[in-house]
């Protein structure tokens, strides 16, 4: 099964997008770079079985003032703080959460803190970078690794990325969630 983009596929790398910051206000930025994130997933919870894509991809956007936007299923993000972690902070501040999220099948209201604020985890999961063109932080087509979606108070973000064997730089994404309305081509 091919992935197939459903949202943002308009957006081309070197155009101007418009979409509305929360503190800045309305913004108008250059597409630098695209990120497509295959979405993975196992037909059963075994080790051995191989992890494959679902046939969703999701598309990033790396955005002049050092911001990331971010489609996966129906939520949007536009990040715009970046700190890298260790997996020993992964396995101290997030790990023992996913879990908790995991072992419920994904239904269980997961509260964690992390800096700034209190966090519900939205969703987790695996996937693969599919592809990159133009400019992106730190994107390499191939990589694979887990994430963590988390939502704060007054439409906050956070996204963690989690890269396996060195594939990528871990870090956690903070910012605000936006309506897919609300981006715009300029």
């Amino acid at each position: 099964m091919d992935p197939v983009l459903k949202k943002l596929s308009g957006i081309r790398v070197g155009q101007r997008i418009k979409i509305p910051h929360p503190v800045k206000g309305g913004l108008t930025v250059h597409v630098l770079g695209r990120i497509l994130y295959n979405e993975l997933w196992q037909k059963s919870k075994s080790a051995q079985t191989p992890w494959v894509t679902t046939g969703n991809q999701f598309a990033g956007f790396w955005l002049d003032g050092e911001m990331l936007l971010l489609n996966w299923l129906n939520r949007f993000y536009l990040l715009d703080t970046n700190d890298p972690v260790t997996d020993t902070d992964i396995a101290r501040d997030f790990a023992p959460h996913a879990k908790k999220f995991a072992q419920s099948e994904q239904t269980a209201n997961v509260y964690f803190a992390y800096p700034p604020a209190s966090w519900k985890i939205d969703d987790i999961g695996k996937f693969e970078i599919a592809s990159v063109e133009g400019a992106t932080l730190h994107a390499r087509a191939g990589a694979i690794g887990r994430f963590v979606h988390a939502s704060g108070d007054g439409g906050r973000a956070l996204v963690l990325e989690d890269f396996e064997g060195g594939a990528g730089e871990d870090c956690v994404w903070i910012g605000y969630q936006l309506k897919e309305e609300d981006i715009q081509t300029a």
